[in-house]
């Protein structure tokens, strides 16, 4: 089965480090400009973790998804499960039929096409969210704030020593 290349994977992993189990976590880093991303752990299944990533719009008080896609992470990978649009042309597509701890079906059409679209995805959230430059987890902040701090000391005693 196909799954996503090393690049969406990081994206993915950035995504959803340290979820756990009915987890969630909105991230909005780029000042309103582009729509937030939605990720949720959902499910624990013996295959390993389905993991959802969305961005969502409101009508008429519903949340609409734009596009929401299911992930199935197992041994580091990630496998594209569905893909939900809602909205005017709405469509459900499932790539891979899961039961239980098996994998009863895929569709190798579906699943390029997933594959496809969620890399393409994943480089334009990485982008539009500037995962790059803005981590979204405290955890990252502290540990980069820690290191500027550490660059700025060794730059002083550089120029002290001048």
């Amino acid at each position: 089965m196909k799954c996503l290349n090393k690049a969406a994977s990081a994206v993915m992993d950035m995504l959803t480090h340290g979820l756990n189990l009915g987890d969630h976590r909105k991230i909005e880093n780029s000042g309103g400009a582009f729509m937030p991303v939605c990720v949720q752990n959902i499910a624990q299944t013996e295959l390993g973790a389905l993991l959802s990533v969305a961005h969502y719009y409101e009508q008429n008080g519903d949340l609409m998804r734009d596009p929401e896609m299911v992930f199935l992470k197992r041994n580091g990978k990630y496998y594209p499960v569905t893909i939900q649009q809602d909205g005017g042309l709405g469509f459900y597509q499932k790539a891979i039929e899961i039961q239980g701890a098996k994998v009863v079906g895929y569709y190798p059409p579906l699943l390029d096409e997933q594959v496809s679209f969620a890399q393409i995805w994943m480089k334009n959230i990485k982008q539009q969210q500037r995962l790059c430059l803005v981590t979204p987890f405290p955890e990252h902040r502290e540990a980069k704030q820690l290191e500027l701090e550490k660059k700025e000391i060794r730059v002083r005693r550089l120029h002290q020593r001048r």
